[in-house]
C-alpha cells in the first residue's frame, strides 16, 4: 500500500533514484570512450586496461546482495545517501589515479556506491508507482540509463579533445552532489520499512564469493594453463560457496529470498534472459571503440557520436516497450527484442577495414532497438513475480544478474579476443587479424544471445497489471 506521501512525491522519489542512475551509466559510458586513450598512457594492453570495468562489475557482483537484505533493514534515505557519498569520493579518487592499480583500487570504491544505489533502482520505482504501473516506472529508468549512455560518448570525446582523460571523472562531481542534496530533501520524509526480516548474512557472502570467483577463473584462462591452481582452485572455490549458497537457501529461517522462488518459471526464465544477453553484448561495448579508433581511425569525438547511436535507441524505445508489457505481457516484446538484437550482431560481424559510416550506423540502431524492446518487460517480469517484502532483495538481484553478465562478457570477450589474435597474428595484416578476430567473438556472442532467447521463450507471460500480490 502506497503511503499519502509516496503517492504525493513519486516523481520527486523517482528522480533522486534517476540521477543515481544516470551518474551511474554516464561513468560508463565516458570510460568506454576513453579506454584507447587511458591505455596509451598507462602502457596497457586490452585485456589489462579491461579490468577497469570487470573490477567495477566483480564490487558491484560481491556486495549488491549483501546491500538488498541491509536495504530492506534501513530503508531506501539510507542507501541513496551512502551510495552517494562513496561514489563521490571513488570519482574523486579515479581523477586522482596516476597508474593502473590506483585507478582499479578508485573504481572499486566507486563501486562500491553504486553497489547500494544502483541496485535498488527497479524495487524503489516499483514502490514509488506500485506494481500496477512499474512497466512504466521501470521504462522512465531504463529512459534514464539511456540517457547516461547517450550524454557519455559526445561529452567523453569532447573532455578529451581539451583535456586529460582524468577529467571524465571530474564530471561525476557536481551532478553527484545535486542527488545527494535531493536525497536529504526527498528520502528523509519516506516511511521507515516494514518489520525487521532477519536473513542470515551468509547465504549472501557464499553467492557473492562463487560468483566473483567464477569470474575470476573465466578471465585467467587465456593467461595460465587449466593446471594451474590459480584456474582450478577459483573454480573449486566457486563451487563450494554456491553449494554452501543452495544448502543456506534451501533453509527458510536462514533464506535471502528461498530456494522455492527458482521454481517460479517467470523469475528464473527473467534472470537467465538478462545474464544471457549482457554475456553477449557487454564484451562488444569494450572491443567496438578499439575498432572505431585503431582501425578506422576516428577521433574520440566522432567515436562518441558512433556509441551514442545505440542508447538513443534505448531511450526511445525503452519506455514504450515498458508501458506496452503493462497491457500484452513480456514474452513476446523479449522476444522480438532479442531477434533484433541478434540481427544487429550479424551486421556487426560482417564489419571490415573499409565499412562504410552508414553500415556501422546501422548495425548500433538494430541493437539500440532490440535492447530497449528486451530491458523493460524483463526487468519488470522479474520484479512482478515476488511479493512486496523480497522487492529489495530482488531488486538487487536484477542488478547483480545484470553485472554477472557484463563482467562475464568483458572478461569472455577480451580473453578470446586476445586468444583469436593471437592465432590470427600469421595475417601479417594487424588490422585483418583484428577483424577477423572481431567477427569471430561476435559470432560467439551470438550464440550467448540465443540462449537468452531460448528464456525468453519458455518464460510466463502474465500482464504487468495482473501481479498485484
Amino acid at each position: 500500500m502506497q503511503s499519502e506521501f509516496i503517492t504525493k512525491n513519486r516523481y520527486k522519489l523517482f528522480t533522486v533514484g534517476a540521477i543515481g542512475t544516470f551518474m551511474a551509466t554516464l561513468d560508463g559510458s565516458i570510460l568506454n570512450v576513453a579506454l584507447p586513450t587511458i591505455s596509451s598512457d598507462l602502457n596497457c594492453s586490452v585485456d589489462q586496461i579491461a579490468w577497469t570495468a570487470v573490477a567495477y562489475s566483480l564490487t558491484l557482483i560481491s556486495l549488491m546482495l549483501i546491500f538488498g537484505i541491509w536495504i530492506d533493514k534501513k530503508g531506501y534515505f539510507f542507501a541513496y545517501r551512502f551510495g552517494y557519498s562513496f561514489f563521490l569520493i571513488g570519482s574523486a579518487l579515479c581523477a586522482l589515479s596516476t597508474n593502473l592499480p590506483m585507478l582499479l583500487f578508485s573504481r572499486v570504491v566507486q563501486a562500491i556506491g553504486t553497489a547500494m544505489f544502483a541496485g535498488i533502482g527497479p524495487g524503489m520505482v516499483t514502490t514509488v508507482f506500485g506494481l500496477k504501473e512499474k512497466g512504466k516506472g521501470i521504462g522512465l529508468m531504463v529512459m534514464m540509463v539511456s540517457a547516461g549512455f547517450m550524454v557519455g560518448p559526445p561529452l567523453g570525446g569532447f573532455l578529451l579533445n581539451y583535456f586529460s582523460w582524468q577529467s571524465i571523472f571530474v564530471i561525476n562531481l557536481p551532478i553527484g552532489i545535486v542527488g545527494m542534496l535531493m536525497t536529504v530533501r526527498y528520502f528523509r520524509k519516506m516511511p521507515p520499512p516494514e518489520g525487521n526480516r532477519k536473513v542470515n548474512i551468509l547465504s549472501a557472502l557464499a553467492i557473492s564469493t562463487s560468483l566473483v570467483s567464477f569470474t575470476f577463473c573465466l578471465s585467467f584462462i587465456n593467461d595460465y594453463a587449466f593446471t594451474d591452481i590459480r584456474i582450478w582452485g577459483l573454480a573449486v572455490v566457486s563451487l563450494i560457496s554456491f553449494v554452501l549458497f543452495l544448502r543456506n537457501e534451501s533453509n527458510p529461517k536462514r533464506a535471502i529470498i528461498g530456494i522455492e522462488i527458482f521454481k517460479n518459471r517467470q523469475f528464473t526464465s527473467s534472470i537467465g534472459a538478462m545474464m544471457f544477453m549482457f554475456i553477449g553484448l557487454s564484451g562488444i561495448s569494450i572491443l567496438v571503440p578499439f575498432y572505431l579508433e585503431e582501425i578506422r581511425h576516428y577521433e574520440p569525438s566522432q567515436v562518441g557520436l558512433f556509441l551514442i547511436i545505440l542508447p538513443i535507441m534505448m531511450f526511445i524505445f525503452a519506455p514504450l516497450s515498458g508501458r506496452l508489457s503493462d497491457k500484452i505481457g513480456y514474452r513476446i516484446l523479449t522476444v522480438i527484442g532479442l531477434l533484433i538484437q541478434i540481427a544487429g550482431y550479424f551486421m556487426l560481424a560482417e564489419l571490415g577495414v573499409d565499412s562504410t559510416k552508414i553500415f556501422i550506423i546501422g548495425c548500433f540502431i538494430l541493437l539500440g532497438i532490440g535492447t530497449g524492446i528486451f530491458n523493460t518487460p524483463n526487468s519488470s517480469a522479474l520484479m512482478g513475480s515476488v511479493t512486496d517484502k523480497y522487492r529489495a532483495v530482488t531488486s538487487s538481484i536484477l542488478g547483480t544478474t545484470r553485472n554477472i553478465g557484463m563482467s562475464i562478457g568483458v572478461a569472455l570477450t577480451t580473453a578470446l579476443f586476445a586468444h583469436f589474435q593471437s592465432v590470427n597474428a600469421t595475417i601479417g595484416d594487424e588490422n585483418i587479424a583484428f577483424v577477423k578476430s572481431f567477427s569471430t567473438v561476435i559470432y560467439i556472442s551470438i550464440g550467448i544471445t540465443a540462449v537468452a532467447l531460448l528464456f525468453s521463450l519458455v518464460r510466463g507471460n502474465r500482464k504487468g497489471n495482473s501481479e498485484e500480490k
